[in-house]
């Protein structure tokens, strides 16, 4: 009688819990899986007042007008275009104009006054106004100022590739702050997941332990086992605040400290295909980086034959016209009376002959500084092709490790089905079922963390086989057809 008692009422406990599980299944579920692309408000992190979900075009958008690093760099192309200007205004004729008043008080003031056109002599004093109209032209200057103008267009197109390449690396550097900062929200979400498992756990260890079913082994267990997911959550709840901090600095704006943003979605994949990447032999070349350092090789090669051919003669024309009105007591008068004076033509040759050691040491600087860009030219160029190497190599272990995440996601789902059909059967407890369930969730986290990893992978490799058009296809793909327009008006090729 004992024996089938008490089987009874284990049956009739079986049966409540197998009524309840579904409910507390069904709870857990809708608690923990808000869409992070709608989350608004305080978060499940202590501290933060307030959580902004932020597009990635968005992002981009807000990266290409206030990102300082990309407006720095347009003000070098600016810079570089004025420098040609000033080169180019060497070839030019320079005009003047002068007007000056001047009092002349002789020594010998006792001679009689005496005026000869628009002149006066003699008298105490004369009061005169001058003008003069000149025009210089420098005819010859042994080519310093056409390779002059060479090392400035060479700058103008340093610069040109120099930001396009900025532009490349600030968006790269958008889209992987971006998928970090997914990569924590999706932690956040899990670890809060995860701790109201476990503190559910507890709880019916507790429950348990007063109906004089359990022990106190398991409820310590369980206690140090939700304190530790506690103690995970809040370490993701400072990684979503340091990353909302990092992409704040990529995109170039300025967030209050409680303030932090939620990722809208996932980094999307490319949607250019890899087999239509360029040959990898010819990307390196292509980068905007190594083709800004090699003008930049020609501009010193510009500078130095600069210095080279001041060594060389300098032939120049100057005429002007000058303009006098004199009187002995007003400058007014002779102000108004200003005319025509005389003339004079020069045409003037100068070739420096001693010390030259200016010059010299001109040449010897512009002879360091072709070596230093060609050194320059080399580093970045290995740069490239290390990023380029990597980029592959980190594009085959992304995708290797989400295969991996997604057949661990599989296993894990058996396991939860499984898990859950001996619980019904009667053969397991809530709590298998629950850890079950904490283990299929992290399989999951990791599959979506991985797949943003894989994503940022694919884009650096798009970035590293496609260095010249990157930011066209990453602007298009994000229907940003506007702000890429207007950044190609801002800096034309």
């Amino acid at each position: 009688m004992r024996t089938s008692a008490i089987r009874g009422i284990a049956s009739v406990l079986v049966s409540v819990t197998t009524l309840l599980a579904p409910l507390t299944r069904s709870a857990y579920a809708q608690a923990p899986s808000a869409s992070i692309a709608s989350t608004a408000g305080a978060g499940p992190c202590p501290g933060s007042a307030a959580s902004k979900t932020l597009d990635l075009a968005d992002a981009v958008r807000q990266a290409l007008e206030s990102q300082p690093q990309l407006v720095s760099i347009e003000q070098d192309v600016l810079e570089a275009r004025a420098d040609l200007k000033t080169a180019r205004a060497a070839f030019l004729p320079g005009v003047q104009f002068l007007v000056e008043d001047e009092r002349y008080v002789p020594s010998n003031g006792d001679s009689p006054v005496i005026v000869v056109g628009n002149s006066v002599l003699g008298g105490p004093q004369v009061k005169s106004a001058y003008g003069s109209l000149s025009l210089n032209w420098n005819l010859m200057s042994s080519g310093r100022d056409l390779a002059a103008v060479h090392g400035a267009q060479a700058g103008i197109r340093a610069a040109s590739e120099a930001t396009k390449g900025q532009l490349a690396d600030t968006l790269m550097g958008v889209l992987q702050a971006y998928a970090e900062l997914y990569e924590a929200s999706v932690a956040t979400e899990n670890a809060e997941a995860e701790m109201m498992l476990l503190r559910s756990i507890q709880a019916r260890a507790e429950e348990r332990y007063q109906n004089g079913h359990g022990t106190t082994v398991a409820i310590g267990q369980a206690r140090v086992a939700a304190l530790d997911a506690e103690q995970t959550l809040n370490r993701a709840c400072r990684t979503v605040s340091d990353k909302t901090a990092a992409l704040a600095q990529a995109i170039g704006v300025r967030v209050s400290v409680q303030q932090t943003f939620i990722a809208g979605a996932t980094l999307p994949m490319p949607e250019i295909a890899a087999a239509e990447q360029e040959a990898p032999d010819d990307v390196v070349e292509s980068d905007p980086v190594v083709v800004s350092a090699r003008e930049k090789i020609a501009a010193a090669h510009s500078k130095q034959q600069q210095a080279e051919r001041a060594f060389g003669p300098t032939v120049a024309l100057s005429v002007r016209r000058d303009y006098l009105g004199q009187d002995p007591d007003s400058f007014g008068r002779a102000n108004h009376h200003i005319g025509p004076n005389d003339y004079r033509i020069d045409l003037s040759f100068e070739q420096p002959l001693f010390p030259l050691m200016s010059e010299a040491a001109a040449v010897d600087k512009g002879r360091a500084e072709v070596r230093k860009a060609q050194a320059a030219y080399d580093e970045v160029r290995l740069e490239a092709d290390t990023k380029l190497r990597a980029a592959l190599i980190s594009q085959s272990e992304a995708q290797a490790s989400y295969a991996s995440a997604r057949s661990s996601l599989e296993s894990s789902n058996r396991v939860l089905t499984l898990t859950e059909s001996l619980y019904h059967a009667g053969r397991s407890d809530l709590d298998d079922v629950q850890h079950a369930q904490i283990d299929r969730d992290k399989a999951e986290m990791e599959v979506r963390m991985l797949a943003s990893k894989r994503a940022v992978a694919e884009w650096a490799t798009v970035r590293a086989l496609r260095p010249a058009r990157f930011s066209d296809l990453l602007l298009q793909q994000l229907r940003l057809q506007a702000a890429d327009e207007e950044w190609h008006r801002r800096n034309p090729d």
